[in-house]
């Protein structure tokens, strides 16, 4: 037996903490542990990895800093894989595919992505535009956006809030100088950014938020968003988005009464019925 696993972690133990005591209590053996093993690893290679004089702090040769640079390199990637092959024994997912509209990723949402990637942090994670989906059929295993009043089969469902809507414009746009109460003649007379017709956005969802002839269409709700705030035109833009933007004074919230027809817009979560682990996870923590 040469190099092992432990022994390179004592050798990089003992390497950054300048000690074989300090070393010991990182690893939770004892001193002797550690030095038995640096010196049965360097019997082995027939090596001097550590300078070691009395009174003072282990250093490491020229051959042993070769071979803790090599440790270095080798060891996380052997660590992954040890912490990879213990989830998969756990039923996590090595992988997941999340489908999320650009509409709902608040704050809060994405603290959840944190949690998700600080619980388990083996699972590789994949996120698509839900808006450039085809249909249920596309690879993904998890799907949070507007309802599509909808539940394919394999597939569940639930409400987790609403998008609350507001009209906004740049401080230099027309209408934000606009006195009194809003019209919606008003807003027909100026230019209104609206995503493409899409998976989430359909003919009769796009229609009810058009409050302008003059349509500025776009495929990307981050095309939407860096016209919006060049001021290309007004938006029927989400509220939590909006408000960091409105704070900063980069938009201006016009204030619009919707009128009986709301300003609200539900919001789900779809989930595949074999999902693992972290997915099953990540959707109890969407639906607190």
């Amino acid at each position: 037996m040469y190099i092992t696993i432990e022994r390179l972690k004592y050798l990089v133990a003992v390497a950054q903490h300048g000690s074989f005591s300090a070393a010991a209590r990182e690893l939770g053996v004892s001193n002797t542990a550690v030095n038995k093993t640096i010196q049965a690893l360097e019997f082995d290679l027939e090596l001097e990895i550590f300078n070691r004089h009395h009174g003072k702090r282990p250093t490491l040769t020229d051959a042993g800093k070769k071979l803790y640079v090599q440790a270095l390199d080798i060891l996380p990637k052997v660590i992954l894989m040890e912490q990879h092959a213990e989830m998969l024994s756990k039923g996590v997912e090595s992988s997941l595919v999340i489908a999320v509209h650009p509409y709902t990723l608040s704050y809060d949402f994405n603290l959840k992505i944190k949690s998700l990637t600080n619980s388990y942090p083996t699972v590789e994670l994949k996120f698509i535009d839900a808006e450039s989906l085809s249909g249920y059929d596309d690879d993904f295993d998890i799907y949070a956006g507007p309802t599509r009043h909808e539940v394919p089969r394999g597939m569940n469902a639930s409400m987790v809030g609403h998008l609350e809507w507001r009209v906004v414009c740049t401080p230099d746009f027309p209408l934000a100088s606009q006195q009194g109460r809003l019209e919606p003649e008003d807003l027909e007379q100026h230019p209104q950014l609206l995503l493409n017709e899409g998976f989430c956005t359909k003919p009769e969802y796009r229609e009810a938020m058009r409050y302008s002839a003059q349509v500025i269409s776009a495929d990307s709700f981050y095309q939407i968003r860096e016209m919006l705030l060049a001021g290309v035109g007004f938006a029927v833009f989400p509220a939590h988005l909006c408000k960091p933007l409105v704070e900063a004074k980069q938009l201006i919230d016009l204030e619009y009464d919707f009128g009986s027809a709301g300003n609200l817009w539900p919001i789900e979560v779809l989930w595949r019925n074999q999902l693992g682990v972290a997915g099953e996870w990540f959707v109890e923590q969407l639906l607190e």
